[in-house]
């Protein structure tokens, strides 16, 4: 209860804020990151469930991110000698990211804000002229936004959260298409049984 103590005592609103944009923003990526990997794979006409439940399981698999990192952060939390100077470091690097990250999150949500629009023609152009580009520059966005936050940070701690932060955000979608491909195996081997049940 005392290091519960500690952590209410160091932070205040402003900082509460940052920690919790900080959070929405990775719950933001991770749902767009499962997006992006079910985008194309898909002949449905009528793909809004789809999507729906791939930016879904991209949203809960970022959690699982979060909570691996949180776990660590407590960790570090609960070895820190100075408490509060370790919080605060971490806010100040937050609100850094906040700099590199706040911007990227706006033109893809504006992006999907404009795909709200029934015309393929507009979907096509965002999924063209924003999707596409985003996706790309996505791992340079990643790495410059925790780097940026670790130089202000300037403490071993907070860069060993941070790497561990760029893994996760680097490996979600890897983590995502390698669930894919099991599914699909697992989904064609039933078929093939069937099939073969089907002879006899």
């Amino acid at each position: 209860m005392s290091a519960w103590n500690d952590a209410v005592s160091a932070l205040g609103a402003g900082d509460v804020a940052v920690a919790a944009s900080v959070y929405f923003l990775a719950t933001l990526d991770s749902a767009f990151v499962g997006y992006r990997e079910a985008a194309g794979r898909s002949a449905l006409i009528r793909k809004g469930a789809y999507f729906a439940r791939a930016m879904l399981r991209g949203a809960l698999w970022g959690h699982a991110a979060v909570a691996v990192a949180f776990a660590l952060l407590a960790a570090l939390f609960l070895r820190a000698e100075d408490r509060a100077a370790f919080l605060h470091s971490l806010i100040d690097a937050g609100r850094r990211m906040l700099a590199v990250y706040v911007p990227y999150a706006v033109v893809v949500l504006a992006a999907f804000a404009v795909r709200a629009v029934p015309s393929v023609d507009v979907r096509s152009m965002t999924s063209t002229l924003v999707f596409g580009p985003f996706q790309f520059v996505r791992p340079l966005v990643v790495v410059a936004g925790v780097l940026w936050g670790l130089f202000a940070a300037r403490r071993a701690d907070v860069t060993a959260l941070g790497l561990l932060v760029i893994a996760e955000m680097l490996l979600l979608e890897r983590w995502l298409r390698y669930l894919r491909a099991r599914r699909e195996s697992a989904l064609g081997r039933i078929s093939r049984g069937d099939a073969e049940a089907r002879r006899f």
